[in-house]
C-alpha cells in the first residue's frame, strides 16, 4: 500500500497541489485575486515485501528417495513432493541406471520392490512424479548393490515410507511455524510504522488547517475596510509559507516511512532466508539419518533410536526459532514540527 492509499483511506487530500487549491477556494469566498499553483507529481509507492509466486506447469519432484539392497532385487521408497496440491500427482515412475525397466506406482503408494537385478552390480534408482500437467524432474536415491544374503520386504519399505514422511513433515511444520511467526511480527511492526505515519501526518495537517482558520478570521475582520488589501497580501504570504512547510514535512514523513518499511522488508527477507537455510540443513541431516538407518538395518536397531539421537538438537532448534523473530527492526518514532 503506497502513501497515496494511506492518505485516501484517511479521507485526506494529498498535500502538494491540493493545498494551493484550498487557498484559492478560501480567497474566492472572501474576495481577492488569488493564484493557485498545482503540482501534478504523484508520491512514489512503498517497496514490495514479498516476491510473487507462480505455480509450475508440471508437478514438483519427490522431496527425497532412498533405496535398500536385496538379493537380486532392491526396494525404493520416497517422499512426496512438498509443493503443489496433492491432485498435481496421480502416479510415480521409477527408473534406474543401469536399466532395470520402467515401473509406475500409484500416487498413494510411495515404495516399490524391483526384482530381476544382477547381484554385485551398482544401481542408482530415480523417481519422478507424474500429473495431468506433465512429469517432474527425477529425484535420485542412494546407490545400492544387490547381493546374496541381503533382503528387503514390503514391510520394511512401508516402515521406511512412514518414517521418511514423518520426519520431513515435522521439519517442514517447524519451518512453517517459524515463517508464520516472522510474517506476523513483520505485519505488526509495519502496521505500527504506518499508524505512526498517519498520526504525524494528521498533526501536520491540523496545524495547516489552523492557519487556514486564522487567515479566514483575519480576512473576515478586514472585509469592507481600507486595510483589506494589506491583510489580504499578508495572509496570502503566510499561507504560501505554511504550504511550503507542510509539503516539506509530508515529504519528510513519506521518506522516513519508506525507509522504515524498507528496513522491515529487508529484515524479513534475511529472516526467511535464514529459515530456508536451516530447513535445508535439517533436511540434509534427515537424509543422512535415514541413510545411516538403512546402512545399519541389519543390526536390528530400534525404529526410533535415530530419532532419540537427534531429539536434543531438535529441541534446541525449536528454542532458537522462538528467539529469532525478535530480530526484525522496530519502527522508529517519527518526529514532526510545522
Amino acid at each position: 500500500m503506497g502513501i497515496q492509499s494511506l492518505t485516501r483511506r484517511a479521507k485526506r487530500p494529498l498535500i502538494t497541489g491540493v493545498v494551493a487549491l484550498t487557498i484559492a477556494t478560501l480567497a474566492t469566498s472572501l474576495g481577492g485575486d488569488w493564484m493557485a499553483r498545482a503540482d501534478d507529481s504523484s508520491p512514489s509507492t512503498l517497496p514490495n515485501t514479498l516476491p510473487p509466486v507462480s505455480d509450475p506447469a508440471a508437478p514438483a519432484s519427490p522431496e527425497a528417495a532412498f533405496a535398500i539392497p536385496g538379493d537380486g532385487e532392491a526396494g525404493v521408497a520416497w517422499a512426496a513432493p512438498r509443493t503443489g496440491d496433492p491432485g498435481d500427482v496421480n502416479s510415480y515412475v521409477v527408473t534406474s541406471v543401469p536399466e532395470s525397466g520402467t515401473h509406475r506406482v500409484e500416487a498413494d503408494e510411495r515404495h516399490l520392490v524391483v526384482d530381476g537385478l544382477v547381484n554385485g552390480s551398482v544401481y542408482v534408482f530415480s523417481v519422478a512424479a507424474i500429473g495431468p500437467a506433465g512429469t517432474s524432474t527425477s529425484t535420485a536415491a542412494n546407490r545400492v548393490m544387490p547381493d546374496e544374503g541381503q533382503s528387503v520386504t514390503v514391510e520394511q519399505l512401508e516402515k521406511l515410507d512412514r518414517f521418511v514422511q514423518e520426519k520431513f513433515n515435522k521439519a517442514h511444520s517447524r519451518f512453517q511455524g517459524a515463517r508464520g511467526k516472522a510474517l506476523s511480527t513483520f505485519e505488526k511492526k509495519r502496521g505500527s510504522a504506518r499508524s505512526n505515519f498517519e498520526q504525524h501526518l494528521g498533526k501536520a495537517e491540523a496545524k495547516f488547517e489552523q492557519a487556514q482558520g486564522q487567515a479566514r478570521a483575519k480576512l473576515e475582520a478586514a472585509r469592507g475596510t481600507p486595510r483589506f488589501e494589506r491583510v489580504h497580501a499578508q495572509v496570502t504570504e503566510q499561507l504560501e509559507n505554511a504550504e511550503k512547510r507542510l509539503a516539506a514535512q509530508v515529504a519528510q514523513l513519506e521518506e522516513r516511512l519508506r525507509e522504515q518499511l524498507g528496513d522491515l522488508s529487508e529484515g524479513l527477507r534475511e529472516r526467511l532466508t535464514e529459515l530456508h537455510e536451516k530447513l535445508s540443513g535439517r533436511l540434509a541431516e534427515i537424509r543422512q539419518q535415514i541413510l545411516d538407518r538403512i546402512q545399519h538395518s541389519g543390526e536390528d536397531r530400534d525404529d526410533h533410536e535415530i530419532v532419540r539421537e537427534r531429539r536434543q538438537d531438535s529441541r534446541g532448534d525449536d528454542r532458537e526459532d522462538d528467539r529469532e523473530d525478535d530480530r526484525l527492526p522496530e519502527p522508529v518514532r517519527l518526529q514532526t514540527a510545522i
